[in-house]
């Protein structure tokens, strides 16, 4: 490769973001989920009051996606919404259901393992300076 694009960091990191995505979708594929909804999954669980909004932050996504995705989560009978009758009619509830519980429990082990994979393959100190750089990075 003798052209810019091999210099180009946007390049590289889509690339390996891809990489890094596809390898766990084929491991969450099992599970008939694909890693962005595991990780919608996850954040239903652990962010309080989380809404279509908040979860198209944590993701670097736009709320059209978000919602298609939550659509398709409700359809797995994974999550359920319900409108927040109390403080904004616009706004849903969203939350787990048993079945999206165990959804997460079932991968945990296999995204714990495949995420300490990733880590094993670089220092401590790279690790940081990584996420340093990726902070910096983001627009």
């Amino acid at each position: 490769m003798n052209y810019a694009l091999k210099d180009s960091i946007a390049y590289r990191l889509i690339r390996s973001s891809n990489s890094v995505v596809n390898s766990l979708n084929r491991i969450l594929s099992a599970y008939d989920i694909a890693i962005e909804q595991r990780a919608t999954l996850e954040i239903i669980k652990y962010e309080p009051d989380v809404n279509q909004t908040k979860i198209a932050n944590l993701l670097g996504k736009d709320k059209t996606t978000i919602s298609r995705s939550l659509n398709s989560l409700e359809k797995k009978e994974l999550i359920t919404r319900e409108s927040d009758i109390q403080n904004d009619k616009r706004s849903n509830k969203i939350k787990l259901t048993k079945k999206g519980e165990m959804i997460l429990e079932q991968t945990l082990a296999d995204v714990t393992a495949f995420r300490e994979g990733l880590n094993s393959k670089i220092t401590e100190e790279e690790h940081k300076i990584f996420f340093e750089i990726l902070d910096k990075l983001e627009l």
